[in-house]
């Protein structure tokens, strides 16, 4: 229903492009005036006429003849005009008007530089000269320019070369509270104007990027880019400019790794536009790039209820929302070991933070009650007795449904455009990576699988080969021969989505069977991989990847980047060999040699990313209590200690609960914002915190300032093999958690911490304590033993 009729939408504020009007339009002028062309050649002055006659037909005729090319090229312009409001690339940005020390062309340059972000802006020949496109306003000025007939006629001209489509001017100045404020103003050609943004924050930077995404929000419900799946729904409305600013901040971290903020600002736009399933799978996305599977599977069920709810079907703009949800539900299914852990094995401080998602979950499992019911039990809340046997047959039993879904995908009939988005070939390759899980997590449990059968009847073919093999890892030939035969053609294609899940086929017959790919205790129904087995695994992975690399642009290979190179666990085992080393060099050629990676690479990223909080959060307050310290014998206003003293308990409640919840990525989000809002009270300089990149100097050098072991730092010069760098890396991690969890304890006193500094020493005393704990936590850069930075904190926090 277009959205003029539905009132519960407010219409988008700028008028529809008519492109088509304006061309027929033209075209008509053009006729006419063919018409009063040929019309002299067909109308003949009777003899008797009186003289005049002749002469006024001609005039006449001469007249028509004018006004209708006058009308053609003011058609063509008009049309051409519309064509770029519809495209959104042509947009004129006049110099801003400051008020204050800053440049209006930087200013204007900034404006322009996050504007293109939005792919809206192109740059006119001279910028900021607009000119009007009023009809009557073109003609007047030809025939007051009238000094020779060449000169009319190209001010007529310009009626077919029409400005940009899109004008804008803003003035920035402060107001009474000291914030930054900008007023914009945005003109449609011919003249039509959108009502004023008013914009006010404390960052120019910030607001300026507001400002940008403000204007995209304006100009894309009557545009092209409302084909987008993002913003379909929203073609002819008007879309809230915090819905807009919040998904490009959102993308705009995710691409700095900044995480926890992009996920943030994701719910932000959920909150504006709850029914957007598209946003919800990119939610969906960033919860697995960070280990948040439970959470994951989650919101991939609710965008599977939710259109199914509204009933849509393939030809709407949510089709494609939908099959990504059922394809990456049933991928996260297929990861039972990850899901098992975090249900039944996890941080008993984590589970009891997922009670409600637990509770959830098991309501969304009702759905599989007639097909594939949990067993009695699985799904119970842990209780603390038998935890390791119930995660082993949770992670089975999710391994099943993983497979009864992709099975009933790849049975379902899907239009041309949804198998161009995920082919047959590449459902089919992920269904035998979550076969292989499935294979491994009952050889696990000692009761291996009688060969590949359908869940529920719904067979696909090519899988023969593996109906009779009951080991886990499979036979290697006949496992290559499956995923040969999985990549014949049929139909449609995606070609990288088909050779990196045949790749992570590969990878995950190289996994260890224990849960999160972990090694377990040797058992008589997993055997062994020989030597030359695990080559040819690793040489198929790698040749897969590299067919993978070869057939997208390098733009794409650009993003998938992080998720390739530490966030997928299928690709967990294949990271720490030589060859994924040799991989990533040719493919992304980085600035310094290629690290071999640990299994739990991402793991070891988000420990040094809570790690790296806790310093900044410390080092901010020491710098700020360094700055409020008195000099000897200056008085101390007690309003401002007292004030300083609420903000250093609030100080020590946030790295408190960072301490106790690091796993959860609401309270870092929550200490990254007070961060943030510290630093800018204070004056400290504080780079975004992001997920760091891992290589191996770091590893050894940060293991060794938490082991007092110096000679670490040197080793990561030396050759190392796979078990060197999982060692290492397990032994950071657990001293990264027993840290954090002494710092926990440590901070569980109630109340403030002693009373409020009246003296120099007291100021210093408290500079100190911050500092100490900025060092206890500084393990790239601190050459002390932890030992010895640990009891200096103690010492400082207990006096």
């Amino acid at each position: 229903m277009p959205v003029r009729h539905r009132p519960e939408f407010e219409p988008a504020e700028l008028p529809k492009a008519r492109m088509i009007r304006w061309w027929l339009f033209s075209g008509t002028a053009a006729l006419f005036a063919l018409a009063f062309l040929v019309l002299p050649y067909l109308i003949s002055v009777p003899a008797d006429a009186p003289v005049g006659a002749s002469f006024t037909l001609t005039v006449a005729l001469f007249t028509g003849l004018v006004v209708s090319l006058l009308f053609t090229l003011y058609g063509i312009g008009r049309a051409r005009l519309e064509i770029a409001a519809y495209n959104a690339n042509e947009v004129d940005i006049e110099l801003f008007e400051v008020d204050g020390d800053s440049s209006p062309a930087e200013v204007t340059a900034v404006f322009k530089s996050k504007l293109n972000e939005s792919r809206m802006y192109t740059p006119a020949v001279v910028p900021g000269v607009s000119r009007s496109y009023d009809f009557i306003q073109i003609v007047e000025s030809a025939g007051e320019a009238a000094t020779g007939w060449w000169r009319v006629a190209s001010r007529l001209v310009k009626l077919a070369r029409p400005p940009h489509a899109i004008r804008i001017s803003g003035r920035l100045r402060a107001n009474a509270e000291g914030q930054h404020q900008l007023v914009l103003e945005v003109v449609r050609q011919p003249g039509f104007a959108a009502s004023p943004l008013l914009l006010t924050d404390d960052d120019e930077q910030r607001l300026l990027g507001r400002a940008a995404n403000a204007v995209a929000a304006l100009v894309i419900p009557r545009s092209k880019y409302c084909r987008n799946q993002q913003w379909a729904r929203w073609r002819g409305a008007k879309i809230p400019g915090a819905l807009f600013d919040a998904y490009e901040r959102a993308n705009q971290y995710k691409n700095e790794r900044r995480y926890d903020e992009a996920l943030a600002e994701y719910h932000r736009a959920i909150e504006l536009d709850p029914a957007n399933v598209h946003i919800r799978v990119e939610i969906g996305n960033l919860q697995e790039r960070l280990d948040l599977h439970l959470a994951a599977l989650v919101t991939y069920d609710d965008v599977v209820t939710l259109c199914e709810n509204r009933n849509y079907g393939p030809s709407t703009p949510e089709a494609a929302a939908l099959l990504l949800a059922r394809y990456r539900r049933a991928l996260v299914l297929g990861r039972g070991d990850w899901l098992a852990h975090d249900w039944w094995l996890a941080d008993p401080k984590t589970r009891i933070r997922q009670t409600r998602m637990r509770e959830s979950i098991r309501l969304r499992f009702d759905r599989y009650r007639a097909t594939v019911p949990a067993p009695a039990g699985l799904l119970d809340d842990p209780d603390g007795s038998a935890n390791e046997d119930k995660a082993a047959r949770l992670r089975a039993y999710l391994c099943e449904v993983a497979q009864y879904e992709l099975e009933q995908l790849i049975a379902e009939k899907r239009p041309r455009h949804l198998r161009e988005l995920l082919s047959d070939n590449c459902l089919r390759l992920g269904l035998l990576a979550v076969y292989l899980r499935r294979l491994m997590a009952n050889a696990e449990m000692g009761s291996p699988l009688k060969g590949y059968s359908a869940v529920k009847g719904v067979a696909v073919s090519g899988f023969e080969k593996l109906a009779n093999d009951t080991s886990w890892p499979p036979s290697i030939d006949a496992l290559m021969d499956v995923v040969a035969e999985q990549l014949a053609p049929r139909g449609p294609s995606s070609i990288w989505h088909e050779h990196y899940n045949a790749a992570c086929v590969y990878a995950v017959a190289l996994l260890p069977s224990g849960m999160r790919g972990e090694p377990s205790a040797t058992k008589e129904t997993v055997r062994v991989l020989a030597a030359d087995e695990k080559k040819t695994l690793i040489t198929k992975a790698i040749a897969q990847l590299d067919n993978a690399a070869a057939s997208r642009h390098s733009g794409y290979l650009a993003q998938r980047r992080p998720w390739v190179m530490s966030e997928d666990p299928d690709l967990s085992t294949l990271r720490g060999q030589p060859e994924f080393r040799a991989f990533e060099m040719i493919t992304y050629s980085p600035d310094r040699p290629t690290p071999l990676r640990p299994r739990r690479v991402h793991a070891w990223e988000l420990a040094t990313y809570t790690s790296n909080l806790v310093r900044h959060i410390a080092s901010c307050l020491a710098h700020a209590w360094r700055r409020h310290t008195p000099q000897p014998r200056a008085f101390v206003d007690e309003a401002a200690a007292e004030s300083w003293h609420r903000a250093e308990n609030e100080a020590w409640a946030t790295v408190s609960q960072l301490a106790s919840g690091n796993q959860e990525w609401q309270t870092r989000y929550q200490s990254i914002k007070a961060l943030q809002r510290w630093s800018r009270a204070s004056g400290y300089a504080c780079d975004d915190i992001r997920f760091p990149a891992y290589s191996e100097q770091d590893l050894f050098t940060r293991a060794a300032a938490l082991t007092d072991d110096p000679d670490l730092r040197k080793e990561w010069q030396l050759p190392q093999g796979e078990d060197t760098i999982n060692k290492e890396t397990e032994l950071y991690l657990r001293r990264c958690g027993e840290r954090l969890v002494a710092l926990s304890h440590l901070l569980r006193t109630p109340g403030d911490r002693g009373g409020v500094p009246r003296t120099r020493k007291e100021f210093q005393q408290v500079t100190e304590t911050w500092a100490a704990l900025a060092d206890w936590f500084a393990d790239g850069d601190s050459l002390s033993p932890v030992s010895t930075r640990q009891a200096r904190f103690e010492r400082a926090f207990r006096r």
